[in-house]
C-alpha cells in the first residue's frame, strides 16, 4: 500500500493559479540527482518555485542540507511564492554592483535567476549542490 504524498498546505506552500510555463532543473550532489527545482509562471507574471526532493537519492548522496527548506519534514515538494534561499545563494540580486556586466558575460538580457543557475550550474561557496538543466 503506497503512502499519500506529504504536502503542507499554507500560504507559503501553495501554487499560483493558471500555470502556463514551467522550467525545471536537476539538483545534483555527489553524482546523485537528489531532486529538482522548478520555476512556474502564469500569464499574470506571477511565479512560484517548487523544490521536489528524491529522499532515497538524497540519503544515498550523503544527505546534504538544502538551503531554505526544513529537511525534517520530508515533504514531497516545497513551494515558495518568493525567491527561495536555495536560489538566492546561487544567483545575483538585482541590486548587485556590476550586475549587467555579469549577465552580459552569460548572454542574459535580464536577471533571469533560473537561467543564471543553469548556465553557472548553481555553483556557490557554501553548498556543493549543483544545478543542471533537465
Amino acid at each position: 500500500m503506497s503512502e499519500k504524498p506529504k504536502i503542507v498546505k499554507h500560504a507559503g506552500n501553495t501554487r499560483i493559479p493558471c500555470i502556463c510555463q514551467v522550467r525545471t532543473a536537476n539538483m545534483i550532489y555527489n553524482g546523485y540527482v537528489i531532486g529538482t527545482i522548478s520555476e512556474e509562471r502564469n500569464d499574470a507574471d506571477e511565479f512560484d518555485w517548487v523544490i521536489k526532493m528524491d529522499w532515497e537519492e538524497w540519503e544515498k548522496s550523503g544527505s546534504p542540507q538544502v538551503a531554505g527548506i526544513n529537511m525534517d519534514l520530508r515533504l514531497d515538494e516545497y513551494i515558495r511564492t518568493y525567491i527561495p534561499a536555495f536560489v538566492e545563494e546561487r544567483t545575483l540580486p538585482d541590486t548587485r554592483d556590476g550586475l549587467w556586466e555579469e549577465l552580459d558575460k552569460l548572454g542574459l538580457d535580464w536577471n533571469d535567476r533560473f537561467e543564471f543557475m543553469c548556465r553557472t550550474h548553481g555553483i556557490c561557496g557554501p553548498s556543493k549542490i549543483t544545478v543542471e538543466r533537465q
